[in-house]
Formats: structure tokens, sequence, C-alpha cells
């Protein structure tokens, strides 16, 4: 049986001990934030109306007897954290209005609104933590299809590499007092000595921080699943949807060989794309046509050999000016069946060889 305390606390105690990272606000079991800004400002005007919301839960952790503090982690409640840490930072506007232009009144009120919170007698990296976490978002919240495989297979060496690609993964140095809240303790010493060593730059660059997803879809995973897609893909060839991907999760779980191989592909066809300088309203970075040319190239054994990068580019400038009917419907409809994925997959080998 887990013992807990209910209590509340001022929100300005909390947003202070955030800042000063006594609480830890994204802990490795979290979600990336979802919320967005009409999310944000509706729970903030919450608290300015002096309504109550549901309990934050935070695990105490364990007390460091040489500097005598305790570092503590939000189990569930990141999302409605990090909005108040935003607003009272005058990073987020509620009515038109940061948190310094309203009037000291109010101000004091919010930073005097009592959060309610149930603290958990738990070690920070307990296995209880991560149930309780998950346990509560399957009642309040749904996860999407990649989000439950983010969990479910989160100690996959196969999973942990399309999260180290896709920066999902935070290393952090052993010198970090708040380290092992940040990584997750399931991860093996040796994936984490290879991933410090192996840097994916080009690829963060293109996928993460380019025009292919939003940052609503960064922040569901929606590219992680993207990732994991091109792994199997280049691994296995075209499939369904991500029937592949699924499998190699739990057959590669003990480890991916070809994680050396795979991960210079995916830098130099990262790069070679970035090479291309496509306009940001490229056809290209539709997803399906990313995913169908990224998959293309990554096959090819020498990228230099497809031309120089400006003839490589006119060809998919001219593609896009004239689609053929054929792959516009592949592109539209039945996106990740095989048969549009083959049907796109045949003109980029007749576009580009």
């Amino acid at each position: 049986m887990i013992r807990y305390q209910v209590r509340s606390k001022e929100l300005i105690d909390l947003v202070n001990e955030i800042k000063s990272r006594r609480l830890i606000l994204s802990p490795y079991f979290q979600r990336n934030l979802v919320w967005r800004d009409v999310h944000k400002i509706d729970f903030i005007k919450t608290i300015l109306m002096g309504l109550p919301f549901p309990q934050i839960f935070i695990a105490k952790g364990s007390i460091d007897l040489e500097s005598m503090t305790t570092t503590s982690c939000i189990v569930d409640g990141q999302q409605r954290m990090s909005a108040i840490v935003e607003f009272t930072s005058n990073k987020l506007k509620v009515d038109s209005k940061l948190f310094k232009d309203f009037t000291p009144e109010i101000r004091e009120k919010v930073l005097k609104y009592q959060i309610p919170i149930i603290d958990l007698d738990l070690q920070n990296d307990a296995p209880e933590v991560k149930e309780i976490f998950q346990r509560l978002n399957r009642t309040f919240y749904s996860l999407n299809a990649i989000e439950k495989l983010s969990s479910e297979y989160a100690a996959s060496e196969f999973m942990l590499i399309a999260k180290h690609f896709t920066g999902e993964i935070v290393f952090k140095e052993e010198s970090d007092e708040d380290s092992l809240l940040l990584i997750d303790p399931t991860i093996p010493e040796s994936f984490i000595e290879w991933a410090n060593s192996h840097e994916v730059n080009h690829f963060k660059k293109l996928i993460v921080e380019g025009n292919v997803f939003t940052p609503y879809e960064i922040s569901r995973q929606i590219h992680l699943m993207f990732t994991l897609n091109l792994l199997a893909t280049f691994k296995g060839g075209l499939y369904t949807r991500n029937e592949l991907a699924t499998r190699y999760l739990d057959e590669l779980k003990e480890g991916f060989e070809e994680k050396d191989q795979v991960l210079d592909r995916l830098e130099s066809t990262s790069e070679f794309i970035l090479k291309l300088d496509l306009s940001n309203k490229s056809y290209w970075f539709n997803k399906a046509n990313m995913f169908s040319l990224f998959s293309h190239l990554m096959k090819t054994d020498n990228l230099t050999l497809l031309g120089e990068i400006d003839e490589v580019k006119e060809k998919l400038n001219s593609f896009e000016q004239n689609i053929p009917a054929d792959y516009q419907i592949a592109a539209k409809e039945g996106v990740n069946n095989r048969k549009e994925r083959l049907i796109r997959a045949q003109h980029l080998k007749d576009l580009l060889g």
C-alpha cells in the first residue's frame, strides 16, 4: 500500500520550487507538452476566477543528507504547472494581458492560490511512480497509438534508437543533480554510452525543427512514429501502416545490430535533403511525400550518383508542377497502405533512379 498525504500549497511556492529545480517538471516518464495556448489560457482563467482544479500528484523523492535538500518530481500535472510557470513568467497572455499587466491585487491573489496536492511517499525512480502516471492518464487523457507504444516499449532498443534520433531522450551529465529524474532508469548504460558518442544533427534539423510536422504533432510524438517507420522500411521494405515497426519493437527490443549503419544513412540522407533547399511550402514536406522521398534516398547506396544537388532539386520541382494522377491519389488517400507507398516509391525510382 502506497502512503500518501493530501494537502494544498500556495502557487508561488510551487513555481519557485520548479524554478530552483527542487521540483522537476518533466521527469523521464512524462509525455511532451500537448496543450495549445487556448487550453493554457482556459486553465489560467480557472485560477483567476478562484475555481478549483484536480490535484497535482508529486513523488516526494529522497533526502540528500549532505545538502539537506529533497528533489521531488511531478507525477501528474505537468501541463497545468507548465501553464502556470509560463503565465507567471510573463510568457503567456490571458485576455490580451501578461501577468505583470494585471493589478497587484489580482497578481497577489494568483500567487496565493491554493493548489491541491497529493504527496506520494515514493522515491522518484520507484516503478510505482510510472505505473501511477500511466493509470491516471488512462483515466483522464486519451493516449494516441505512438504514445502507447512509446510507454509500452520504452526499454526496447529499437524504440530507444528512434527516440535518440528525434531528440526524445536527453542524456544529462552525471554531475547533474536531477539526472536520475530525467533519464529512464531502464535504459542500459551501454546504450547511453553509444548515444552520447553518436550525435544526430541533420535528421533533427529536418524532421524535428523543419516543416514536416507541426509543433502540436511533435508534442504528440507523431514524428517518432514516422521515424520508427523509416527505420522499419529501411530494414524490411514497404508495408501497411505501422505493422513492421510494431513487430520490430518486440523483435529488436534486446538489440538492433544495424544501428550504426542506420544512423549513418539517416544523417547522410537528411543532409542531402537539407542541401536541396526546398521551398518551405514544397510538396515534398507533406508527410507522405517526405516519407517516400526519404525512404528512397535512404536506400540509395551512393547519393552522389543521383547527380548534382541542383539537378535533383530541379527534378523534384518539375515533378511537383506536373504530378501524375496515380501519385496524386496515392499521396492523399490511404497514404499509409502498402499499395499507395509502392506507387509513390515507383514514381520516385523512375524520377531519380
